[in-house]
């Protein structure tokens, strides 16, 4: 090693040595453009307002036969119905031999999920539908809310069926049917088994011969009646008997919806039901369309609230202004805020959806939807990072698209919720933390 060498090697260990001893600097920063800066970015100034309006997507595609009347002084007047054709249960028998002793219609009340007073008995109405379900009926009413005219019949009548307050059990509910309907619709029955007994074989034959029921409050009219039975499963058992026996026959409802085919069954027969919603606002507490204090949210009460963003335009604007045209932001989170004035729930915690609609398609399309991530008696918390993603990126402007709370799987259920819209920033709000 030469003497050169060794001297650049001392003069480099004392140079680091030195540095060692001194504070940590940043080295260059003054040579590079305030453009090539990372900087973290948190806002939450844009003005949100919210107001109820009502819901004319209340009604399920899931086939879950909610069945009963709710009165309340805020949500007004609702009540859910259904019509269902119906098949046979079990394995079917040669009933040659049979003859009939009664038949019932019953109602078997599901031990969960009950909205309303539970000290309240109902009266229910049952009627043979004059028309068959058709899937049409079912897409119809699912995608526009267009209920079959047929259902507004009280014509054929089969019976009205009592129902006393609810208990936390599971209980099932009769009405013995008239002899001469009975014994018809035995007849009908018998006459499908005659030349062959497979179970598949009787219901695509029964079903042209009987189009099923319509379940609805009493007299299909509003009965100012303020509780409500979900998950209700119709159906009619016959009591018949033979030479040395006797047995029963029970005719069930739907059991899929329409639009999810049964494995088990490639002819999809099985497969027509309908739940019916139905609301009257008049003489409620609640204010529609109008910006107010307080938002509601119910599921089968028909309303949800609309979320406005006055600035949210207009931060994007101004985050594009502010970014040069080489380079691009990084949104890092964006989670909205929605304080909790009230809530009730059913026997669990549902959490809220949170959807956008671009307005500029025709019907509106669904383009995000998230459920709330966090929920306590504070706030509810949507995390909308990747909408938020979608905006900045995006043609479409913020105010092209509507904002929306509502509850979720079609709004089938009973869960209350009241939202404060307060202008607090600190509690109503949009946070946005971005990258630049």
């Amino acid at each position: 090693m030469n003497v050169h060498f060794r001297v650049i090697v001392l003069l480099l260990l004392s140079l680091l040595c030195f540095s060692c001893n001194k504070e940590d600097q940043t080295i260059g920063i003054g040579m590079l453009p305030d453009s090539d800066l990372l900087t973290t970015a948190v806002d939450s100034s844009t003005i949100i307002t919210m107001q109820t309006i009502a819901d004319d997507s209340t009604r399920s595609t899931l086939v879950t036969y909610m069945l009963g009347e709710n009165s309340d002084a805020i949500f007004g007047k609702t009540r859910a119905s259904y019509a269902t054709r119906l098949y046979i249960q079990s394995m079917v028998m040669d009933m040659s031999e049979y003859k009939l002793d009664s038949a019932c219609f019953n109602i078997a009340k599901s031990a969960k999920y009950v909205y309303g007073d539970t000290t309240v008995a109902q009266k229910f109405s049952v009627y043979e539908l004059t028309q068959p379900i058709t899937v049409a009926d079912c897409k119809n009413y699912e995608q526009t809310g267009a209920k079959p005219a047929w259902t507004f019949s009280d014509a054929n009548k089969i019976c009205d069926i009592q129902v006393p307050a609810y208990k936390d059990t599971l209980r099932t509910y009769s009405c013995k049917l008239a002899t001469d309907f009975a014994a018809s619709l035995f007849s009908k029955i018998k006459e499908c088994t005659k030349t062959d007994t497979s179970l598949q074989y009787v219901d695509s034959l029964f079903i042209k011969k009987f189009n099923g029921i319509y379940v609805t409050t009493k007299d299909n009219q509003f009965n100012n009646v303020n509780s409500v039975i979900v998950h209700s499963l119709p159906g009619i058992t016959f009591y018949l008997s033979g030479k040395d026996t006797t047995t029963t026959l029970t005719l069930a409802p739907s059991p899929q919806p329409y639009d999810e085919a049964l494995k088990t069954d490639p002819s999809q027969i099985y497969l027509q039901a309908i739940n019916f919603f139905e609301h009257d606002y008049s003489g409620t507490d609640i204010t529609l369309n109008t910006e107010s204090n307080t938002a509601y949210v119910q599921g089968f009460m028909g309303t949800k609230a609309k979320v406005t963003f006055s600035d949210l335009e207009r931060w994007r604007k101004a985050v594009d202004h502010n970014t040069p045209s080489d380079s691009t932001i990084v949104i890092n989170s964006a989670k909205l805020y929605l304080p909790i004035k009230k809530y009730d729930t059913w026997n669990q915690y549902l959490p809220l959806n949170f959807r956008v609609y671009d307005e500029t398609k025709k019907p509106h399309k669904l383009v995000y939807s998230t459920v709330s991530t966090t929920e306590d008696s504070t706030n509810f918390i949507f995390n909308i990072h990747s909408f938020l993603i979608t905006l900045y990126n995006g043609a479409t402007k913020a105010d092209n698209y509507s904002y929306e709370i509502a509850v979720p799987e079609n709004n089938a259920y009973g869960n209350m919720f009241v939202l404060d819209g307060t202008t607090d920033p600190k509690k109503l709000k949009l946070v946005i933390t971005y990258t630049k």
